[in-house]
């Protein structure tokens, strides 16, 4: 006997539906937010045990003992069993030894953290670079350029709720564009500051196409204009980029002193690799040829990130990259680590976690990896500083956009080594 089968209803979703869905989804997202940083939805910054402080100041345990009974570091906040500094207090003993060089304040850096792919771990290499140097007393900011939001909400804020289009990154390209401090926030992180982001910036990614055809290739020096106050103020400006090479990515991609291009060992991430270095050279050959202006950067730093070494393929790919980057390819990786997923889990960071379920080890040496990592850009950025610092008074690579000829005279003229297309 045959069965009926009644014909299902047919159904259509348009605006109505999609905006109910976002809606939905948001709540969602910020239930667990709720429930994950709870009593009160806030993000506290970690406290360091003495060990923790001691390692960040590159010192013995008993060094910094000896410091503390000598009065040459604070005595911390006595707890049951255990001494524990809070993040300002590494900040300020990290200045007190020498961490922060002589020459950052009103010299800020600029890097531009990018990427043609998504899941190349850009935001969580922005947001942990930026901890790694606050602990060293550095004063950073976190610029986020991507309408996702990401690291607007690894740092605690709700892009739905917390952020508004006239206190986001849209603001920055604005005509009447705001004083860009105006629109940096404090973080719960000593030491870091954000101008957050949300979904209203995709917008002006539509403002800078249909603007392009006037302002030729100006258009990319936009955001370098805009944000040039910062340096003054920040010792350190990263940017965090959308996955695309749109007028938004290039126009950060552009501001930046040194541009860091994270890329985990996997053939699909290789060969999307190939295609973002094949695009960014046709971006700056279309401003070479709109105004015949060059861009150049301080330094271009290839960072493997997500290695796992257990995995065969992983070597392979590695050895690949390092014939394609040469001197580009950071030796250094940020490791595929199940202490940096279960944190992601819980909008944090490694460096985030002062409690973990697991063994202790397992942290602690998840972050001595990442540490390893990310002293590689604190020599870099040193070495910039110094730079700086001899040539007293020469503007940053990135806030000099030099017509063909004339840099062709600075390379014959043997002028300081930049990298340029």
């Amino acid at each position: 006997m045959a069965v009926e089968v009644k014909p299902r209803a047919r159904q259509v979703y348009g605006l109505e539906e999609i905006a109910a869905r976002a809606a939905r989804m948001e709540q969602v997202v910020e239930n667990v937010k709720e429930a994950t940083l709870r009593p009160d939805s806030k993000k506290v910054a970690p406290r360091l045990n003495q060990a923790q402080v001691a390692s960040v100041l590159g010192i013995t345990k008993s060094a910094f003992l000896h410091g503390v009974e000598s009065k040459k570091y604070p005595p911390g906040h006595s707890l049951p069993g255990k001494t524990m500094y809070d993040m300002a207090d590494m900040q300020g003993m990290a200045r007190a030894n020498g961490l922060r060089h002589a020459y950052a304040q009103g010299h800020g850096i600029v890097l531009t953290v990018a990427n043609f792919k998504g899941g190349v771990a850009k935001t969580s290499t922005t947001v942990t670079l930026a901890q790694y140097m606050a602990q060293r007393g550095l004063e950073c900011l976190v610029i986020d350029m991507d309408p996702q939001a990401s690291a607007t909400t690894l740092f605690g804020l709700s892009p739905y709720l917390d952020v508004i289009k006239d206190e986001s990154v849209a603001a920055l390209f604005y005509d009447d564009a705001p004083s860009p401090l105006t629109l940096a926030r404090k973080t719960y992180w000593p030491g870091i500051d954000i101008i957050p982001s949300n979904q209203h910036l995709y917008e002006k990614e539509f403002a800078l196409a249909a603007a392009a055809p006037e302002w030729g290739g100006e258009i990319f020096e936009v955001m370098g204009e805009r944000i040039a106050p910062l340096r003054q103020r920040y010792d350190v400006i990263l940017i965090d980029t959308q996955p695309s090479l749109g007028f938004l990515t290039s126009t950060a991609v552009f501001a930046a002193d040194h541009l860091v291009v994270t890329v985990p060992p996997s053939n699909l991430d290789l060969a999307s690799s190939v295609i973002f270095w094949s695009l960014l050279r046709d971006v700056m050959e279309q401003a070479l040829k709109a105004d015949g202006h060059v861009k150049r950067w301080e330094g271009v730093h290839v960072l493997q990130t997500r290695v796992d070494d257990t995995d065969k393929s992983t070597h392979f790919i590695r050895k690949l990259l390092a014939m394609g980057c040469e001197d580009w390819l950071l030796p250094d990786t940020i490791p595929a680590t199940r202490v940096a997923t279960t944190a992601a889990s819980e909008f944090a960071t490694v460096y985030d976690i002062e409690r973990y379920e697991g063994s202790y080890r397992s942290i602690k040496r998840a972050r001595e990896l990442f540490d390893k990592a990310y002293s590689q850009f604190a020599q870099i950025l040193n070495d910039t500083w110094d730079a700086w610092e001899s040539e007293a008074g020469a503007a940053p690579a990135a806030q000099n956009s030099v017509s063909v000829m004339a840099e062709m005279a600075d390379d014959e003229s043997g002028g300081r080594h930049v990298v340029a297309a």
